[in-house]
This record gives structure tokens, sequence and C-alpha cells, in this order.
């Protein structure tokens, strides 16, 4: 009876994991291979690299809440039932200070410059895709990743939508706005965590602050570094690097729609599990990211001289020679990533905050420099090495949770 029910669980997670994995991909699909390169072929070299910078500039601090948020209820789950209270006051806080954030990032996007109506759907996609960032939640905490597909289906139906309001209007934000919208609808239409807000029981507020605090400050420099390839090149260089670059690392960055489900089932689960970190299983993550890292900087590789030929082929020349070591960093990054979600989970949650500032200390030291002399190539050269390097100090803070425990 346990050899079956061990056999229905793992059955159960690989069902869950390619739901959650179908849905993130078909978004992230839609959203990188059409919407993008419907951008780039409108607009430009310059003008594209621009729209890079925005929308990372945005993302520092919506996806970041919007993920601290999330990340804070799966893990307060595993202790008892969560309210909708505390993460909706927090949310509505970060709604507000939004708005100042994205009209100063227009105002530092250079080019032609930030005008009025692009300005005031950016901050409208800002505030739109933390709180979809946030949603999820819904159907992680119940398990329901059939009804996770569903939701990402909407949006990437929505962004088709807003591709064709993009021809149409010529406003960039635009492409995404609908697809944002949609999935928070439909999660407020059907599910709770967006509709209930409790008024009297204020006895979490403290403690979900405190936690969501600590992982925002984590996502901040994350995302900081996760972003700042775009941000460095677009104020040391040009927004033209921007595209250079983003386009030299996309398969690595696409290594991004299975580690992002992945950590979204992975955390899920481990919220459940009621046991300690052993040696033995952080054998078995060792050894599953030490695998994964040529494995898939090989299959990034030979994508990329697939993929962008046939979504870039403009600029394919231009960006084929920095194809290796702009997908090992994305790799690694993506790879440490996924084993920090297994940390988040039985080790502190300042672990994480550690992680990053690590990383990010390493992404000044190399990558500034890189940057300046050696502009694209400098800089795939140190993330490359920051990446790695951060792979290293996430598998060291495993071992010595083990230790500690």
């Amino acid at each position: 009876m346990k050899e079956t029910k061990k056999g229905q669980l793992a059955k159960k997670l690989l069902s869950d994991s390619a739901w959650s994995i179908a849905g993130l991909v078909l978004m992230n699909m839609t959203a990188q291979f059409a919407v993008y390169p419907l951008w780039n072929r409108e607009l430009g070299n310059d003008a594209y690299g621009r729209i890079l910078y925005l929308i990372a500039g945005m993302n520092i601090i919506a996806v970041s809440m919007g993920v601290a948020c999330n990340y804070a209820r799966m893990k307060a789950s595993a202790e008892g039932k969560t309210e909708n209270r505390p993460y909706s006051r927090i949310l509505l806080i970060t709604t507000c200070a939004l708005v100042p954030w994205c009209v100063l990032v227009s105002l530092f996007a250079g080019g032609e410059g930030a005008n009025l109506p692009e300005t005031g759907l950016l901050v409208l996609l800002g505030i739109a895709t933390m709180w979809r960032y946030y949603a999820d939640v819904e159907y992680r905490l119940s398990l329901d990743y059939q009804a996770f597909f569903v939701y990402y289906l909407a949006i990437s139906i929505g962004y088709g939508i807003g591709a064709g309001l993009f021809l149409w209007l010529k406003l960039w934000p635009l492409a995404l706005l609908p697809g944002e919208m949609a999935g928070i609808f439909l999660v407020y239409r059907r599910g709770t965590v967006l509709r209930k807000i409790e008024t009297e029981n204020a006895g979490q507020d403290q403690a979900v602050t405190g936690m969501v605090t600590t992982l925002f400050a984590t996502e901040v420099i994350s995302n900081l570094i996760l972003n700042g390839d775009r941000m460095l090149l677009n104020l040391l260089v040009n927004a033209t690097a921007v595209t250079v670059y983003y386009q030299a690392s996309l398969m690595g960055k696409t290594m991004a729609l299975v580690t992002m489900p992945l950590n979204s089932v992975l955390i899920g689960y481990l919220s459940r599990f009621k046991g300690g970190l052993t040696k033995k299983n952080m054998n078995r993550v060792t050894l599953a990211c030490l695998a994964a890292v040529p494995a898939a900087t090989l299959a990034a590789t030979v994508g990329s001289h697939i993929l962008i030929r046939i979504l870039y082929p403009q600029n394919y020349e231009l960006v084929s020679p920095y194809f290796i070591m702009a997908n090992v960093a994305q790799v690694a990054f993506f790879v440490s990533g996924v084993a920090a979600t297994v940390l988040l989970r039985f080790c502190r949650t300042g672990y994480q905050l550690y992680i990053n500032l690590v990383y990010a200390g390493l992404f000044i030291l190399l990558c500034v420099p890189g940057v300046l002399l050696r502009q694209v190539e400098g800089l795939c050269i140190g993330m490359m090495i920051a990446g790695l390097l951060k792979l290293g100090y996430v598998l060291l803070l495993g071992y010595k949770s083990i230790k500690n425990s």
C-alpha cells in the first residue's frame, strides 16, 4: 500500500508538472515568439531595445512584489490556513507606489523619450503584471494545475488580442495588457484570493509583512540582476546593444519556461512535505544541477542558431557570436533558481536574500567593468562567471543547512 501511494503521488506530480509547464510555456511562447518579434519588426532595433529596458525597469517592482506575496503565501500555507487580507493590503500599497516608479523608469528610457499615452499604459501594465503574478497562487494553494493551465491559456489569448491592438494603435504596452487583465479577471470571477477580504482578523498581518518584505528584497535583487543586462547596456552603451544581448540569450532565457513551472509545482508539494533536508536528497539536487547546466546550454545554443534565424533573421549575423556565453549565463541562473526553491522550503527565508546579495555583488564586480571594456561581449563573460558562482553558492548553502539541522 505504501508503494502504491508513492506511485500515485509520483503520477500526480508528473501530471501537475505537465499542466503547469504547458500553461507557462504557452504564455511565454506567445509573448517571446509572437509579440516580441512583432515589436522588433514594426519598430526597429533601437526602439525594441528601449521597450526591453522599460519592461525590465517595470518588472523590478511589479514582478518582485507579485512573486514575493505569492511565495510568502505558499510558505505560510505549510503552517496552516492563510487569509487574503495581509497580501491584498501589501499589493494595494505597492499599486500606489508603482505609479511614480513607472513614470521614473520612462523618464530614463532614452531614445525618443516618453510620451503620455505610453507612460500611462506602462503604469497600468505594471499594476496588472504584479497582480497577475500573485493571482496564480489560487491554483497553487489548491494544487489544481488543470485550472492553472486554463489561467495561462486565457493570458495567452489576451496577448494575441493585444498584438492586434498594437498593430492598430502602435502603442507597445497594449500588446501585453489585455493578457495580464484576462488572468486577473479569471481569478476574480472563479477564485477567492482576489475577492474575499477579511476585515476583522489582523493576526497574520505582522508575520506576513515580515516574510513578504524579506522575499520582496530578495526578488528585487534577483530582478535587478535578471534585468541588469538591459539596464547596463541601455545606460552605458545604447538600446541596440540591449537588442543584441537579449536575442543572443533568448534560448537560455527560454529555459525559464521549464524552471518557472517546475518551481511552482515544487513549492506547492514541498509546502506539504513535513520532513527535513537530508544529505542524500541534497546530493541528488547537486547531481541534477551539474548535469542540467551543460545539457541545457548545448540545447539552448543549437536552438539559438535555429530560432533566431526564424524570429529575427535580420539580426542573426549580429547576435550569433554571443550564443554560447550568453546561454551558459542564463542556464546557470535559472538552474540555481530551481535549487534555491528547494532551499526556500527547508532553510531560513533569509537564505534567499543571501544568495541574491552574493550574486548582486558578483554582477557588479564582473559585469559593469565588462560592459565598459568589451560592451556586449564583456557582459556575456561577466554574466557567465557570475551565474556559475551563484549556482555553487546555492549548493553550498544547501549542504550547510544539513549540518545545522
